[in-house]
Protein backbone atom coordinates (compact mmCIF):
# COMPACT_ATOMS: atom_id res chain seq x y z
CA UNK A 1 0.00 0.00 0.00
CA UNK A 2 1.23 3.30 -1.17
CA UNK A 3 2.05 5.67 1.72
CA UNK A 4 1.06 9.50 1.07
CA UNK A 5 1.17 11.78 3.79
CA UNK A 6 -0.69 14.91 2.11
CA UNK A 7 -2.87 15.44 -0.81
CA UNK A 8 0.01 16.95 -2.59
CA UNK A 9 2.14 14.08 -1.62
CA UNK A 10 4.08 15.90 0.74
CA UNK A 11 3.44 15.17 4.46
CA UNK A 12 3.00 17.80 7.36
CA UNK A 13 5.46 19.75 8.25
CA UNK A 14 4.38 19.62 12.05
CA UNK A 15 5.23 16.08 12.01
CA UNK A 16 8.61 15.17 13.37
CA UNK A 17 9.04 11.70 11.98
CA UNK A 18 6.70 9.86 9.19
CA UNK A 19 6.31 6.66 10.83
CA UNK A 20 7.66 4.80 7.96
CA UNK A 21 10.97 6.54 8.52
CA UNK A 22 11.22 3.86 11.70
CA UNK A 23 10.47 0.54 10.00
CA UNK A 24 13.81 0.66 8.08
CA UNK A 25 16.91 2.19 6.83
CA UNK A 26 17.01 3.90 3.71
CA UNK A 27 20.86 3.65 2.29
CA UNK A 28 20.14 2.17 -1.39
CA UNK A 29 20.89 4.39 -4.34
CA UNK A 30 19.53 3.99 -7.68
CA UNK A 31 18.16 0.17 -7.65
CA UNK A 32 17.07 -2.87 -6.22
CA UNK A 33 15.66 -6.31 -7.03
CA UNK A 34 11.80 -4.80 -7.74
CA UNK A 35 12.27 -0.86 -8.62
CA UNK A 36 14.62 1.41 -10.14
CA UNK A 37 14.56 5.04 -10.01
CA UNK A 38 15.42 7.31 -12.94
CA UNK A 39 17.15 9.62 -12.20
CA UNK A 40 19.07 8.39 -9.22
CA UNK A 41 19.88 12.10 -8.35
CA UNK A 42 18.14 15.02 -9.03
CA UNK A 43 20.24 18.70 -9.41
CA UNK A 44 18.96 21.89 -9.28
CA UNK A 45 22.15 24.22 -10.54
CA UNK A 46 21.77 27.81 -11.59
CA UNK A 47 18.36 28.07 -10.05
CA UNK A 48 17.06 31.56 -9.43
CA UNK A 49 15.36 32.64 -6.20
CA UNK A 50 12.24 33.59 -5.72
CA UNK A 51 11.25 31.00 -8.49
CA UNK A 52 9.84 27.33 -9.10
CA UNK A 53 11.71 24.77 -10.60
CA UNK A 54 10.74 21.76 -11.24
CA UNK A 55 12.08 17.80 -11.88
CA UNK A 56 10.72 14.86 -12.77
CA UNK A 57 11.32 11.17 -10.67
CA UNK A 58 10.65 8.45 -12.05
CA UNK A 59 9.83 5.27 -10.19
CA UNK A 60 10.13 1.97 -12.27
CA UNK A 61 9.10 -1.77 -11.62
CA UNK A 62 11.50 -3.93 -12.38
CA UNK A 63 10.27 -6.69 -11.20
CA UNK A 64 7.99 -9.76 -12.28
CA UNK A 65 4.95 -9.30 -10.47
CA UNK A 66 2.68 -6.05 -9.36
CA UNK A 67 3.27 -3.94 -6.48
CA UNK A 68 2.88 -0.71 -4.66
CA UNK A 69 5.33 1.93 -4.23
CA UNK A 70 5.27 3.95 -0.72
CA UNK A 71 7.10 7.58 -1.82
CA UNK A 72 8.09 9.76 1.39
CA UNK A 73 8.75 13.18 0.34
CA UNK A 74 11.20 16.11 1.13
CA UNK A 75 11.21 17.50 4.71
CA UNK A 76 12.32 20.70 4.13
CA UNK A 77 10.00 23.48 3.24
CA UNK A 78 12.08 24.91 0.08
CA UNK A 79 11.16 21.14 -1.80
CA UNK A 80 7.32 19.99 -2.60
CA UNK A 81 6.44 16.39 -4.17
CA UNK A 82 3.29 15.64 -6.30
CA UNK A 83 2.38 12.71 -8.64
CA UNK A 84 -0.99 11.26 -9.48
CA UNK A 85 -1.22 7.77 -7.61
CA UNK A 86 -1.75 4.84 -9.81
CA UNK A 87 -2.39 1.82 -7.31
CA UNK A 88 -0.66 -0.58 -8.16
CA UNK A 89 1.84 -1.04 -10.41
CA UNK A 90 2.17 -3.63 -13.52
CA UNK A 91 5.49 -5.03 -14.15
CA UNK A 92 7.48 -2.75 -16.39
CA UNK A 93 5.29 0.71 -14.95
CA UNK A 94 6.66 3.49 -13.76
CA UNK A 95 5.67 6.50 -11.39
CA UNK A 96 6.14 9.84 -11.88
CA UNK A 97 6.80 12.14 -8.99
CA UNK A 98 7.45 16.00 -9.67
CA UNK A 99 9.85 17.50 -7.32
CA UNK A 100 9.69 21.43 -7.06
CA UNK A 101 12.15 23.65 -5.68
CA UNK A 102 11.78 27.10 -4.21
CA UNK A 103 14.59 28.97 -3.53
CA UNK A 104 14.63 32.09 -1.25
CA UNK A 105 18.63 32.35 -0.99
CA UNK A 106 21.34 32.00 -2.68
CA UNK A 107 22.82 28.75 -0.71
CA UNK A 108 23.78 24.98 -0.79
CA UNK A 109 20.57 22.84 -0.53
CA UNK A 110 20.26 19.65 0.05
CA UNK A 111 17.16 16.93 0.84
CA UNK A 112 16.55 13.66 -0.47
CA UNK A 113 13.39 11.35 -1.79
CA UNK A 114 12.97 8.36 0.19
CA UNK A 115 11.31 4.52 -1.19
CA UNK A 116 9.95 2.59 0.91
CA UNK A 117 9.95 -1.17 -0.29
CA UNK A 118 9.27 -3.20 3.41
CA UNK A 119 10.51 -6.50 3.13
CA UNK A 120 10.47 -7.55 -0.23
CA UNK A 121 13.98 -5.25 -0.76
CA UNK A 122 16.27 -2.58 0.52
CA UNK A 123 14.61 0.94 0.38
CA UNK A 124 15.86 3.45 -1.90
CA UNK A 125 16.82 6.97 -1.19
CA UNK A 126 17.02 9.29 -4.18
CA UNK A 127 19.62 12.77 -3.00
CA UNK A 128 18.43 16.31 -4.51
CA UNK A 129 20.89 18.40 -4.49
CA UNK A 130 20.38 22.54 -5.08
CA UNK A 131 23.17 25.56 -5.45
CA UNK A 132 24.00 28.43 -7.23
CA UNK A 133 26.26 28.39 -10.75
CA UNK A 134 27.73 30.08 -13.33
CA UNK A 135 25.11 30.83 -15.72
CA UNK A 136 27.03 33.11 -18.14
CA UNK A 137 30.73 30.39 -18.30
CA UNK A 138 31.31 29.80 -21.90
CA UNK A 139 34.54 28.60 -22.54
CA UNK A 140 35.84 27.72 -26.15
CA UNK A 141 37.28 24.29 -26.74
CA UNK A 142 40.51 25.25 -29.12
CA UNK A 143 42.04 28.83 -28.90
CA UNK A 144 43.66 29.04 -32.69
CA UNK A 145 46.26 31.91 -32.48
CA UNK A 146 47.19 31.71 -36.18
CA UNK A 147 50.90 32.07 -37.41
CA UNK A 148 52.53 34.92 -36.09
CA UNK A 149 55.54 35.97 -36.50
CA UNK A 150 58.86 35.28 -34.85
CA UNK A 151 59.89 37.72 -32.61
CA UNK A 152 56.60 39.22 -31.56
CA UNK A 153 53.78 38.46 -29.20
CA UNK A 154 49.89 37.67 -29.73
CA UNK A 155 47.13 37.94 -26.76
CA UNK A 156 44.08 36.36 -26.32
CA UNK A 157 41.86 37.03 -23.23
CA UNK A 158 39.45 34.92 -21.61
CA UNK A 159 36.44 36.26 -19.91
CA UNK A 160 35.21 34.51 -16.76
CA UNK A 161 32.10 36.31 -15.96
CA UNK A 162 28.97 35.81 -13.28
CA UNK A 163 25.70 36.78 -13.22
CA UNK A 164 24.75 36.03 -9.19
CA UNK A 165 25.81 37.34 -6.21
CA UNK A 166 27.96 34.79 -5.14
CA UNK A 167 31.80 34.62 -5.59
CA UNK A 168 33.15 31.27 -7.90
CA UNK A 169 37.32 30.51 -6.95
CA UNK A 170 38.67 29.04 -10.14
CA UNK A 171 42.00 26.83 -10.65
CA UNK A 172 43.45 26.28 -14.40
CA UNK A 173 45.88 23.40 -14.54
CA UNK A 174 48.55 22.81 -17.35
CA UNK A 175 48.18 19.55 -18.61
CA UNK A 176 50.42 19.85 -21.87
CA UNK A 177 53.19 23.01 -21.48
CA UNK A 178 55.04 25.03 -24.17
CA UNK A 179 57.20 27.13 -23.69
CA UNK A 180 56.13 29.81 -26.01
CA UNK A 181 52.69 30.07 -24.69
CA UNK A 182 52.04 31.72 -21.07
CA UNK A 183 49.05 32.00 -19.40
CA UNK A 184 47.85 33.98 -16.67
CA UNK A 185 46.71 33.99 -13.85
CA UNK A 186 46.03 30.24 -13.17
CA UNK A 187 44.50 30.88 -9.62
CA UNK A 188 41.81 33.78 -8.96
CA UNK A 189 37.86 33.65 -8.17
CA UNK A 190 34.95 35.35 -10.12
CA UNK A 191 34.03 38.01 -8.39
CA UNK A 192 30.06 38.29 -7.44
CA UNK A 193 27.90 39.88 -10.18
CA UNK A 194 31.27 40.63 -12.07
CA UNK A 195 33.75 39.08 -14.47
CA UNK A 196 37.50 38.11 -14.73
CA UNK A 197 39.86 37.76 -17.51
CA UNK A 198 41.95 34.42 -18.16
CA UNK A 199 45.25 36.29 -20.24
CA UNK A 200 46.73 33.73 -22.56
CA UNK A 201 49.87 34.94 -24.39
CA UNK A 202 51.99 33.40 -27.79
CA UNK A 203 55.53 34.47 -27.74
CA UNK A 204 57.07 31.99 -30.72
CA UNK A 205 60.76 31.55 -30.63
CA UNK A 206 61.36 29.13 -33.59
CA UNK A 207 59.73 28.52 -36.67
CA UNK A 208 57.23 25.19 -35.55
CA UNK A 209 53.29 24.97 -34.50
CA UNK A 210 53.37 24.95 -31.24
CA UNK A 211 49.87 23.52 -28.90
CA UNK A 212 49.20 23.69 -24.81
CA UNK A 213 46.03 21.67 -22.77
CA UNK A 214 45.07 23.80 -20.15
CA UNK A 215 41.93 22.47 -17.92
CA UNK A 216 39.91 24.83 -16.05
CA UNK A 217 38.40 23.79 -13.01
CA UNK A 218 35.42 25.41 -10.55
CA UNK A 219 34.68 26.08 -6.84
CA UNK A 220 31.47 24.98 -7.86
CA UNK A 221 29.36 21.76 -7.57
CA UNK A 222 28.91 19.23 -9.54
CA UNK A 223 31.33 21.33 -12.05
CA UNK A 224 32.53 19.13 -15.13
CA UNK A 225 36.44 20.47 -15.84
CA UNK A 226 37.06 21.84 -19.48
CA UNK A 227 39.98 21.38 -21.35
CA UNK A 228 40.85 24.37 -23.86
CA UNK A 229 43.53 23.39 -26.37
CA UNK A 230 45.53 26.59 -26.83
CA UNK A 231 47.83 26.20 -31.15
CA UNK A 232 49.97 28.49 -32.29
CA UNK A 233 52.29 28.33 -35.39
CA UNK A 234 54.97 30.08 -36.55
CA UNK A 235 55.89 30.60 -40.25
CA UNK A 236 59.44 32.62 -42.14
CA UNK A 237 58.41 35.95 -44.35
CA UNK A 238 55.37 36.70 -42.19
CA UNK A 239 56.67 40.23 -41.41
CA UNK A 240 57.03 41.03 -45.18
CA UNK A 241 53.51 39.19 -46.00
CA UNK A 242 51.87 41.90 -43.49
CA UNK A 243 53.79 44.46 -45.18
CA UNK A 244 52.61 43.53 -48.57
CA UNK A 245 49.12 43.28 -47.21
CA UNK A 246 49.09 47.03 -45.67
CA UNK A 247 50.61 48.44 -48.83
CA UNK A 248 47.97 46.03 -50.50
CA UNK A 249 45.13 48.19 -48.68
CA UNK A 250 46.89 51.36 -49.03
CA UNK A 251 46.55 51.20 -53.25
CA UNK A 252 43.09 49.53 -52.66
CA UNK A 253 42.04 52.60 -50.60
CA UNK A 254 43.70 55.22 -53.43
CA UNK A 255 42.27 53.05 -56.16
CA UNK A 256 38.65 53.23 -54.92
CA UNK A 257 39.54 57.42 -54.06
CA UNK A 258 40.39 57.66 -56.97
CA UNK A 259 37.50 56.20 -58.91
CA UNK A 260 35.40 58.33 -56.58
CA UNK A 261 36.64 61.28 -57.95
CA UNK A 262 36.54 60.02 -61.59
CA UNK A 263 32.78 59.17 -60.64
CA UNK A 264 31.97 62.72 -59.58
CA UNK A 265 33.78 64.18 -61.94
CA UNK A 266 31.69 62.44 -64.45
CA UNK A 267 28.34 63.74 -62.56
CA UNK A 268 30.02 66.85 -62.48
CA UNK A 269 30.56 66.78 -66.51
CA UNK A 270 26.84 65.20 -66.86
CA UNK A 271 25.74 68.06 -64.91
CA UNK A 272 26.90 70.91 -67.33
CA UNK A 273 25.81 68.81 -70.57
CA UNK A 274 22.00 68.81 -68.94
CA UNK A 275 20.63 71.17 -71.37
CA UNK A 276 22.02 69.43 -74.56
CA UNK A 277 20.36 68.13 -77.31
CA UNK A 278 18.88 64.39 -78.61
CA UNK A 279 21.93 62.02 -79.13
CA UNK A 280 22.66 60.73 -82.00
CA UNK A 281 21.90 57.62 -82.91
CA UNK A 282 24.07 55.47 -85.41
CA UNK A 283 24.19 52.13 -86.39
CA UNK A 284 26.54 49.83 -84.89
CA UNK A 285 28.99 48.83 -87.37
CA UNK A 286 30.34 45.03 -87.26
CA UNK A 287 33.58 44.21 -88.58
CA UNK A 288 33.72 41.71 -91.43
CA UNK A 289 35.15 38.14 -90.73
CA UNK A 290 38.07 36.90 -92.87
CA UNK A 291 37.40 33.69 -94.26
CA UNK A 292 41.16 33.44 -94.97
CA UNK A 293 44.60 34.77 -94.48
CA UNK A 294 47.59 35.01 -96.98
CA UNK A 295 51.06 33.19 -95.54
CA UNK A 296 54.54 33.59 -97.90
CA UNK A 297 52.06 33.66 -100.41
CA UNK A 298 49.85 31.04 -99.92
CA UNK A 299 45.87 31.43 -98.99
CA UNK A 300 45.28 29.70 -95.43
CA UNK A 301 41.15 29.02 -94.20
CA UNK A 302 40.97 31.20 -91.05
CA UNK A 303 37.63 28.85 -90.22
CA UNK A 304 38.42 25.67 -91.20
CA UNK A 305 40.43 22.75 -90.14
CA UNK A 306 39.89 19.73 -92.19
CA UNK A 307 41.34 17.53 -95.04
CA UNK A 308 39.45 19.74 -97.81
CA UNK A 309 41.38 22.88 -96.43
CA UNK A 310 44.64 21.07 -96.18
CA UNK A 311 44.55 19.79 -99.59
CA UNK A 312 43.46 23.38 -100.56
CA UNK A 313 46.73 24.72 -98.63
CA UNK A 314 48.89 22.28 -100.34
CA UNK A 315 47.62 22.32 -103.48
CA UNK A 316 48.86 25.95 -103.83
CA UNK A 317 51.79 27.45 -105.29
CA UNK A 318 53.62 30.54 -103.43
CA UNK A 319 53.36 33.89 -105.11
CA UNK A 320 50.33 32.18 -107.48
CA UNK A 321 46.33 32.54 -106.90
CA UNK A 322 44.73 29.42 -106.67
CA UNK A 323 42.28 28.29 -108.94
CA UNK A 324 38.93 29.05 -107.44
CA UNK A 325 40.09 33.19 -106.90
CA UNK A 326 41.32 32.50 -110.68
CA UNK A 327 38.00 33.66 -112.75
CA UNK A 328 37.44 36.51 -110.46
CA UNK A 329 41.01 38.14 -110.71
CA UNK A 330 40.65 37.53 -114.52
CA UNK A 331 38.16 39.84 -114.66
CA UNK A 332 39.37 42.41 -112.34
CA UNK A 333 41.90 42.73 -114.16
CA UNK A 334 40.00 43.20 -117.17
CA UNK A 335 38.07 45.57 -116.23
CA UNK A 336 41.64 47.33 -114.73
CA UNK A 337 43.43 46.90 -118.35
CA UNK A 338 40.03 49.18 -119.71
CA UNK A 339 40.03 51.42 -117.03
CA UNK A 340 44.00 52.36 -117.59
CA UNK A 341 43.57 52.27 -120.97
CA UNK A 342 41.43 54.85 -120.62
CA UNK A 343 42.97 56.76 -118.49
CA UNK A 344 46.37 56.49 -120.42
CA UNK A 345 44.55 57.68 -123.31
CA UNK A 346 43.25 60.72 -121.42
CA UNK A 347 46.94 61.58 -120.22
CA UNK A 348 48.46 60.95 -123.93
CA UNK A 349 46.23 63.57 -125.00
CA UNK A 350 47.23 66.08 -122.51
CA UNK A 351 50.80 65.91 -122.06
CA UNK A 352 53.71 63.00 -122.77
CA UNK A 353 53.52 62.49 -119.02
CA UNK A 354 51.05 59.79 -119.04
CA UNK A 355 53.24 57.16 -120.53
CA UNK A 356 56.07 57.59 -117.68
CA UNK A 357 53.05 57.64 -115.26
CA UNK A 358 51.46 54.30 -116.60
CA UNK A 359 55.07 53.04 -116.94
CA UNK A 360 55.79 53.59 -112.77
CA UNK A 361 51.97 52.43 -112.27
CA UNK A 362 53.09 48.68 -113.36
CA UNK A 363 55.70 48.80 -111.22
CA UNK A 364 53.37 48.44 -107.95
CA UNK A 365 51.58 45.47 -109.65
CA UNK A 366 51.88 41.76 -108.80
CA UNK A 367 53.97 39.70 -111.26
CA UNK A 368 51.38 37.96 -112.05
CA UNK A 369 48.83 40.14 -113.04
CA UNK A 370 51.65 41.89 -115.18
CA UNK A 371 52.13 38.26 -116.74
CA UNK A 372 48.07 37.69 -117.15
CA UNK A 373 47.53 41.52 -118.04
CA UNK A 374 50.40 41.13 -121.01
CA UNK A 375 48.77 38.15 -122.30
CA UNK A 376 45.30 39.68 -122.82
CA UNK A 377 46.75 42.32 -124.05
CA UNK A 378 48.53 39.97 -126.77
CA UNK A 379 45.70 37.98 -126.99
CA UNK A 380 43.39 40.92 -128.57
CA UNK A 381 46.17 42.14 -130.78
CA UNK A 382 46.44 38.81 -132.09
CA UNK A 383 42.40 38.45 -132.88
CA UNK A 384 42.86 41.70 -134.29
CA UNK A 385 45.62 40.39 -137.00
CA UNK A 386 43.10 37.23 -138.03
CA UNK A 387 40.37 39.70 -138.00
CA UNK A 388 42.36 41.43 -140.89
CA UNK A 389 42.53 38.32 -142.58
CA UNK A 390 38.79 37.32 -142.94
CA UNK A 391 37.26 40.57 -142.82
CA UNK A 392 37.70 43.26 -145.69
CA UNK A 393 38.22 46.59 -142.68
CA UNK A 394 40.45 49.46 -143.20
CA UNK A 395 43.36 48.77 -141.26
CA UNK A 396 45.02 52.07 -140.68
CA UNK A 397 48.90 51.87 -138.76
CA UNK A 398 49.55 53.23 -135.60
CA UNK A 399 51.31 56.83 -135.41
CA UNK A 400 54.37 56.73 -135.63
CA UNK A 401 55.73 58.24 -132.02
CA UNK A 402 57.63 60.95 -131.81
CA UNK A 403 60.97 61.63 -130.32
CA UNK A 404 59.63 63.15 -127.29
CA UNK A 405 57.21 60.13 -126.76
CA UNK A 406 60.06 57.70 -127.28
CA UNK A 407 62.55 59.97 -124.63
CA UNK A 408 59.44 59.92 -121.90
CA UNK A 409 59.29 56.21 -122.58
CA UNK A 410 63.26 55.16 -122.37
CA UNK A 411 63.38 57.76 -118.98
CA UNK A 412 60.44 55.88 -117.40
CA UNK A 413 62.60 52.37 -117.98
CA UNK A 414 65.39 53.50 -116.82
CA UNK A 415 63.75 54.88 -113.34
CA UNK A 416 61.79 51.64 -113.43
CA UNK A 417 64.99 49.78 -113.58
CA UNK A 418 67.03 52.42 -111.26
CA UNK A 419 63.78 51.70 -108.67
CA UNK A 420 63.88 48.47 -108.79
CA UNK A 421 67.52 47.98 -108.19
CA UNK A 422 67.33 50.19 -105.14
CA UNK A 423 64.88 47.81 -103.71
CA UNK A 424 67.35 44.98 -104.60
CA UNK A 425 70.22 46.31 -102.83
CA UNK A 426 68.05 47.25 -100.15
CA UNK A 427 66.76 43.54 -99.64
CA UNK A 428 70.27 42.86 -99.79
CA UNK A 429 71.78 44.80 -97.63
CA UNK A 430 68.56 44.66 -95.15
CA UNK A 431 68.77 40.16 -95.36
CA UNK A 432 69.78 38.38 -92.21
CA UNK A 433 69.47 34.96 -93.72
CA UNK A 434 71.53 32.58 -96.09
CA UNK A 435 69.72 31.90 -99.72
CA UNK A 436 70.08 28.75 -100.75
CA UNK A 437 70.20 28.62 -104.62
CA UNK A 438 70.27 25.01 -106.34
CA UNK A 439 72.31 25.51 -109.19
CA UNK A 440 75.40 23.40 -109.45
CA UNK A 441 78.45 24.61 -108.62
CA UNK A 442 81.78 23.94 -110.71
CA UNK A 443 84.88 22.46 -109.39
CA UNK A 444 88.00 21.49 -110.68
CA UNK A 445 88.43 17.89 -111.20
CA UNK A 446 91.50 18.04 -108.82
CA UNK A 447 89.42 19.64 -105.87
CA UNK A 448 89.59 16.84 -102.89
CA UNK A 449 87.52 17.45 -99.24
CA UNK A 450 89.35 18.13 -96.30
CA UNK A 451 87.41 15.54 -94.00
CA UNK A 452 85.82 12.47 -95.86
CA UNK A 453 82.71 12.05 -95.19
CA UNK A 454 81.71 8.61 -92.45
CA UNK A 455 78.22 7.20 -92.73
CA UNK A 456 78.10 5.63 -89.51
CA UNK A 457 75.04 5.73 -88.35
CA UNK A 458 76.32 4.41 -84.30
CA UNK A 459 79.47 7.13 -84.00
CA UNK A 460 78.93 8.81 -81.20
CA UNK A 461 81.73 12.07 -80.43
CA UNK A 462 79.70 13.78 -78.20
CA UNK A 463 82.98 16.14 -77.98
CA UNK A 464 83.09 17.34 -81.71
CA UNK A 465 79.24 18.18 -81.29
CA UNK A 466 79.90 20.43 -78.41
CA UNK A 467 82.98 21.88 -80.80
CA UNK A 468 80.87 22.29 -83.44
CA UNK A 469 78.18 24.28 -81.05
CA UNK A 470 81.00 26.66 -80.14
CA UNK A 471 82.30 27.01 -83.45
CA UNK A 472 78.55 28.18 -84.70
CA UNK A 473 77.93 30.42 -81.76
CA UNK A 474 81.20 32.17 -82.91
CA UNK A 475 80.53 32.31 -86.17
CA UNK A 476 77.22 33.94 -85.37
CA UNK A 477 78.85 36.44 -83.41
CA UNK A 478 80.70 37.33 -85.57
CA UNK A 479 78.57 37.75 -88.41
CA UNK A 480 76.34 39.74 -86.14
CA UNK A 481 79.33 42.01 -85.70
CA UNK A 482 80.03 42.55 -89.25
CA UNK A 483 76.70 43.22 -89.83
CA UNK A 484 76.45 45.96 -87.45
CA UNK A 485 80.00 47.33 -88.82
CA UNK A 486 78.56 47.36 -92.52
CA UNK A 487 75.49 48.97 -91.80
CA UNK A 488 76.77 51.49 -90.33
CA UNK A 489 79.76 52.26 -92.90
CA UNK A 490 77.19 51.78 -95.30
CA UNK A 491 74.94 53.85 -93.52
CA UNK A 492 77.73 56.78 -93.57
CA UNK A 493 78.97 56.17 -96.93
CA UNK A 494 75.41 56.92 -98.75
CA UNK A 495 75.01 60.16 -96.31
CA UNK A 496 78.47 61.61 -97.61
CA UNK A 497 77.52 60.41 -101.63
CA UNK A 498 73.87 62.18 -101.29
CA UNK A 499 75.74 65.06 -99.15
CA UNK A 500 78.35 65.37 -101.98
Amino acid sequence: MAVMACADGGYPRELARHPLLEKGKFEQLHRNEIIETRPHTLHFGGFQIHKEHSHVLRILNTSPASLRVSVIGPATKEFRMSFDKKGLLAPGMSEDVTITFTPHEWKYYYDTVKVFCGDLAENLVVPIHAYPSVNDLSLPRIIDFGRVAIGTRKTRTIPLSCKIPIQFEYEITVLEDHPDFEVSPLLGAIPADGAAEVVVTFAPTRHRTSRVELRFNLSQFDFDPVVVSVVGSCAPDLLRDEILQSAQAELDVEAAHARQERMAATVEKLKKKKGRGPVQVRPPTFALEVSEHTVDGVKVPASRCDQQATNFVLNQTAGKLPLKDLFTFIREQREGMKTLQREQAGKAQEDVGGLEAAVLADEDEDKQALELRFEMQYREVDKSDRDKELKSTAARGEEQPSKEVVEQCHAAHRTRHGRLLQRRMEADAGRVDSVLHHAHAAVPSSYKPAAAPSWDENANDTFSVRLQVIDRFLRAGARLLMRLRASKRSRSLREAMRAA
